[in-house]
This record gives structure tokens, sequence and C-alpha cells, in this order.
């Protein structure tokens, strides 16, 4: 057993963690971990800064890439070992080998444990055939990720080029209005320059001749007019291509902070009609809800949401990071976000993140608040016309977006620990202010 113990503890520091294989051609990088050249190569494509350890995450300025020939050698004895030594682990209930993999409970079991009531209906394979699997999903995997921050770079590169060429024209606009501005005001001194001067001029005559044009020259300074030179944008909120710009950064900053983990499931959320008020009307394909206006007569089940306005997406998340956009358009009133599948859905409740919700809320047609409790203002200057929620698991945030500019308009900060789900409120009618109804966006094509 010892011996076995051994060999499996030479096998795992002579294997890749990116491949999962032995070692060829190692190389170590400035962390101090070790990988195949071309794993850590192909890992690495398309980066020109921050090298990230696909093991520990740290990262270094340069591509520093040492040849390990000793762990090499080490490599090449391992690979040599006997199959019997590499195979000795056995199962600790009945002192077998640990042939089989049991795909349901993923886990390792022998023929003993194969007959046996625990695994006896389960399916199994060889070992070997599981190892190959697994092989092929993390390579699969990781070709994904490379393929998607691959996109990711290319729309980068041509948002970069579209951006610089807009910023170039728009440079040019505000130097020409600077350049106009500046001929006007040259103009307007030249003008009164000469003014001065006549006026200095008749100073110095007689009093005869002084109060002979008095007349004519003061008409003259008081029709002078100075108009206001037109004002140059340079505020970053009353330039378009700067928000653009501000945005562009935003992004780029994104991809690096989550490089390597960005890969968010776009949700196509559809909506509970067994959590919905009963005054809702939910869309026949439950896209899209309302307020109807009556009461409907519906079953009173524990589920649904009473007097509160509220549903919830029939989806629920334990893991994971997902993103739902959702339409709200000219609505006056509208709550969107996430909560527990445990929050009390009967009578009065308060939305907060102490009760199991995270929510954003729009009240009186122009007041955006995320509920916080007290409630949290947000002054936006773009009023949004549909939602995006980001929904990281593991992370505890819930994050809103206007969908249209994605610009981002709040982040809750939590822990989570139970299922969750999309919430809804389209509010009642009020009037006819508020007829409108809450869609769901369909997932897009690239998807």
């Amino acid at each position: 057993m010892a011996a076995a113990s051994t060999a499996e503890s030479l096998q795992e520091e002579t294997s890749c963690s990116i491949c999962l294989d032995y070692f060829t051609d190692p190389v170590i990088i400035d962390c101090g971990h070790n990988f195949c050249r071309s794993c850590i190569n192909q890992s690495w494509e398309g980066i020109e800064i921050n090298f990230s350890c696909p093991q520990c995450r740290e990262t270094s300025q340069q591509r520093n890439l040492r040849p390990n020939r000793q762990l090499a050698n080490i490599t090449e004895i391992a690979k040599k070992m006997p199959k019997s030594n590499q195979a000795e682990k056995l199962c600790e209930k009945h002192e077998e080998k640990l042939k089989l993999f049991c795909t349901e409970d993923q886990k390792l079991i022998c023929v003993v444990c194969k007959e046996g009531k625990d695994h006896r209906s389960h399916s199994v394979i060889p070992t070997e055939e599981a190892v190959q699997e697994y092989k092929c999903e993390t390579k699969t995997k990781r070709e994904k990720i490379q393929s998607e921050f691959e996109e990711l770079h290319q729309f980068l590169n041509e948002e970069q080029r579209i951006l610089l060429s807009r910023l170039e024209e728009e440079e040019k606009e505000i130097l020409q209005k600077v350049r106009d501005n500046v001929t006007q005001l040259e103009d307007q001194s030249s003008s009164l320059k000469k003014l001065i001067s006549e006026i200095e001029e008749k100073s110095q005559q007689s009093a005869t001749e002084l109060l002979k044009d008095a007349k004519v020259i003061l008409s003259r300074c008081q029709t002078m007019e100075f108009p206001r030179p037109e004002a140059v944008c340079t505020e970053e909120e009353k330039c378009s291509l700067l928000s653009f710009l501000r945005q562009y950064f935003i992004l780029k900053d994104l991809i690096t902070k989550y490089k390597g983990k960005l890969s968010a499931e776009w949700v196509n959320v559809t909506l509970d009609p067994e959590t919905a008020h009963p005054r809702l009307i939910l869309s026949e394909d439950r896209k899209s809800v309302r307020d109807g206006d009556t009461r409907q007569k519906l079953p009173d089940n524990p589920q649904r949401f009473d007097p509160c306005v509220s549903v919830l997406g029939f989806e629920s998340f334990t893991s994971g990071r997902h993103y739902w956009e959702v339409e709200v358009g000219d609505k006056t009133k509208w709550d969107l976000g996430v909560c527990k599948d445990s929050v009390n859905r009967k009578g009065m409740i308060r939305v907060t993140p102490e009760r199991g919700y995270w929510v954003m809320c729009l009240r009186n047609g122009d007041e955006y608040e995320a509920l916080t409790y007290p409630s949290t203002l947000l002054p936006l200057r773009v009023r949004p016309r549909a939602v995006g929620i980001f929904l990281d698991y593991e992370a505890g945030k819930v994050s809103f977006y206007n969908a249209d500019n994605k610009s981002h308009l709040f982040t809750f900060t939590d822990t989570f620990s139970e299922k969750l789900h999309p919430y809804f409120s389209p509010f009642l009618n009020l009037k006819g202010k508020n007829a409108g109804a809450l869609k769901i966006r369909p997932v897009p094509d690239w998807e």
C-alpha cells in the first residue's frame, strides 16, 4: 500500500494540471508552477500582458518560460513504472482494486461494490474510460473558454478601431469650434480696441470738438454687441463618444478581472403561474406580465404572492453565473431582481436583502432605487428601457445594468446559501399610467 501511495504521489507530481497527462517538455513559470510547454502556450495564446497562472491565478508582466530538465527526467522515470504499482489503490470496504467508476455517484468502486445494493442499478464504466472522458471534457471546456476570449478580443479590437476613428473626428470638430471662437474673439477685440482708440483721441480734443460727436460715439458703445462664443463640449456626460469610451474601458477591466472564469449563462427565463398574484396576466408563452385590473379566481396555494403584486421566474439557481434581460418600456413603477425560494409570499412584505430580496425598483416614473435598508437612490442620467440582471452565486453578487448601453446601475453583495429565483413586479395599473407589461427578452441567436 505504501508503494502504491508513493507511485500515486509521483504520478501527481509529474502530471500537467492543464492536460492532466504526463509532462511533455515541462517548463516552470514565475510563480513556481510547472506545465507542458504546449499547454501553457495555448493557455496564453493572444495575451500580451498580465500572464495568469492557470493553477494559482498569480499574474506576471512577462512571458517567462524556463525549461525544467530535472522534472522532465523524473517524468520519464514515472512513465516507466510498472502499471501494477499505479493501480494498487484498493477499495477500503472490500480490499479489491478500484477498476470501475460509478457515473451517478461520481466515485471509484470495485467489482464487488458494483454488485452491491448501492451501485447495482447504477451506470458504471472502466476507470481508464472515465479518465479519458474527463480529459476530453476538460479539453473541451478549455477550448470553449479560449474561443470565447478570442471573440471578445476581436470585438474589443474592432471597437478600439471604431472608437479611435470617432474620437479623431470629434477632436477635429472640437478644435474647429475652438478656432472659430478664437477668430470671433479676435474680431470683437479688434472692434473694441478701435472704439477705445477713437474715444481716447476725442478725449484729447477741445470741449467743443469732444461734444460735437459725443452722442454718436456713446451710441456705438451702447449698441456694440459681443455674442457669447459657442461652448465647447468637454464634460463626459455631455459627450456621447467619451461615454462610449468609458464603457469600452469598463468592459476591458471586466475581462481582465474575470479572465479564465468569465462564462455567464444567458438564462431563458419563464414566469411561474403558480406564484403569480391573482391580478397579474401572464402571456401564453410566459414571457411577459402585466396588471389585469381585476382579481382572477385562482387557487390560494402557498406559492402564490398575495396581496403583493409579484411573480417569480420558474428557473432557480444554486450555483454559477446567470444573466437575463427585461424590457420595462415606459412603465412608471416596477420591481426586478432575485429572491430566495423561502421568502414569505403572504401578507405585506418588506423587499430588502435581510428578508431575502435583492431588488431594484422604479417609483413615480423617474425615481430609481436599490431596495437596501434604507433604500439607495440611483441618480440615472439615462432612463433604461430594458434592465439586465447578472447573478454570480458563488461571488454573492446581484448586478443591474441598462441592457441597451450596458452601463452599470447597482450591485448588491451578500452571501447566498439557498435556492434563488428571478423576481418580477409590474405593480398596479394606476389610472392607465402603468399599463405596460414587463417583457423578458429572448436569448440572442449568438448564445
